[in-house]
């Protein structure tokens, strides 16, 4: 999965927010919305590969939902689907989305 100079231009402009709570949900189009291997972004790799996460520490916040639609954009251009929900921590180093 290669990325083009004007998508990696996209991708890496956009930075991680501390103080709203705005993250991507995604998953293989090709699996269908009722799948189980539903995944939260942690970063899109300088080659284009996105890198889950399963900690809340980890996960990549978004301070609007315009920045993550940038990020939202490029996957769904890589036959991803994705849902911007909000992350919420429970516990230690967990998290719930609404």
């Amino acid at each position: 999965m290669e990325m083009t100079p004007q998508e990696q231009r996209d991708v890496l402009r956009i930075r991680p927010s501390r103080d709203q709570s705005f993250c991507i949900l995604f998953w293989k189009m090709a699996d269908g919305p009722a799948t189980p291997d539903k995944k939260v972004l942690r970063r899109i790799n300088s080659n284009g590969v996105p890198i889950s996460t399963q900690k809340y520490s980890e996960v990549f916040k978004y301070g609007s939902v315009s920045d993550a639609l940038v990020h939202g954009k490029y996957l769904l251009s890589k036959d991803y689907n994705v849902k911007i929900m909000t992350c919420n921590i429970r516990g230690k180093d967990k998290f719930w989305l609404t």
